[in-house]
């Protein structure tokens, strides 16, 4: 999307980031830093979306109502649908949901014992590391391969987390076990449970069109059409699906905090117009 140092974007909208990751999953740098970063960039609101875990939101709060960015409660939840790993965003949600948090704790542990199970693997292959090291290197926040990757790093396995990836932790990698499995219809009841907004997540990824209308089928608000990945004809593309499906717009710079991605952050954006659309939609929802 167009940038302008202003913090106002192309013609005169103001932007969001619906997609940003802390060190409460696999991002870099704390909720605190993310929000010192977004007031610096002049986005207007973001949603820290880490993996099936909430616990950046309580921590940015305060730092949010003192630089007045607009924190809207986020998550990235894993799914699996016929051999694809799904992605879901849920947004606006009530994220102290009783049953939602339950599920996320269980996704947690989850995550660590999938953690424990590609170690296993990787030490049948003469490479040695320890889950400690992995939890450390999470700093007790939600568990993932970046994580692995770190270690792997660290202890001269490779030299990059793209090496990590391709040679040892990638979906047809020989150290790689699936992610959670839960149904994307599950996950997408859980957000409405919560009286959230349920999207499909960078759909250019990994997500052929006849499982993406199959997931549309299943209760999905919207999909996200700005992202990294998307060039401007995927993003003209998803925006044609969404306006077939009566479907919201989101989308953000999934950032991680990697250096790679540092032109992503203030410069891959929403209009928050499509922030007041997913609002408006909540309000005839309720009543």
């Amino acid at each position: 999307m167009p940038y302008s140092s202003s913090g106002v974007g192309h013609n005169g909208f103001d932007r969001a980031d619906l997609h940003i990751h802390t060190k409460c999953s696999d991002g870099i740098f704390s909720p605190e830093e993310i929000i010192q970063k977004a007031a610096k960039a002049g986005l207007k609101a973001i949603s820290i979306t880490d993996h099936d875990s909430v616990a950046g939101i309580d921590k940015a709060k305060p730092l949010a109502q003192q630089t007045g960015v607009e924190l809207i409660p986020g998550v990235e939840m894993s799914s699996a649908y016929k051999g694809y790993d799904i992605h879901i965003l849920g947004y606006f949600f009530d994220y102290q949901h009783s049953e939602l948090k339950r599920y996320l704790d269980n996704c947690r542990r989850l995550r660590t014992e999938r953690a424990e199970r590609m170690v296993q693997k990787l030490g049948k292959m003469g490479v040695k590391i320890e889950i400690e090291q992995i939890i450390m290197k999470a700093q007790n926040g939600s568990v993932g391969r970046p994580h692995i990757a770190a270690v792997l790093q660290d202890g001269g396995f490779v030299k990059s987390f793209s090496e990590a990836f391709s040679k040892y932790l990638g979906s047809h990698s020989p150290a790689y076990v699936k992610s959670i499995e839960t149904h994307p219809e599950e996950v997408i009841r859980l957000i409405n449970e919560a009286s959230g907004l349920s999207f499909l997540a960078h759909p250019a990824q990994n997500v052929p069109d006849e499982i993406l209308r199959q997931l549309i089928s299943f209760g999905l608000d919207g999909l996200e059409i700005i992202h990294p990945s998307h060039d401007t004809y995927r993003q003209n593309y998803y925006r044609e699906i969404a306006n077939e499906y009566f479907l919201l717009f989101s989308g953000g710079s999934d950032y991680h905090g990697l250096k790679d991605q540092e032109d992503n952050f203030g410069h891959t954006w929403i209009p928050y117009e499509w922030v007041s659309k997913m609002k408006s939609r909540l309000r005839l929802a309720d009543k």
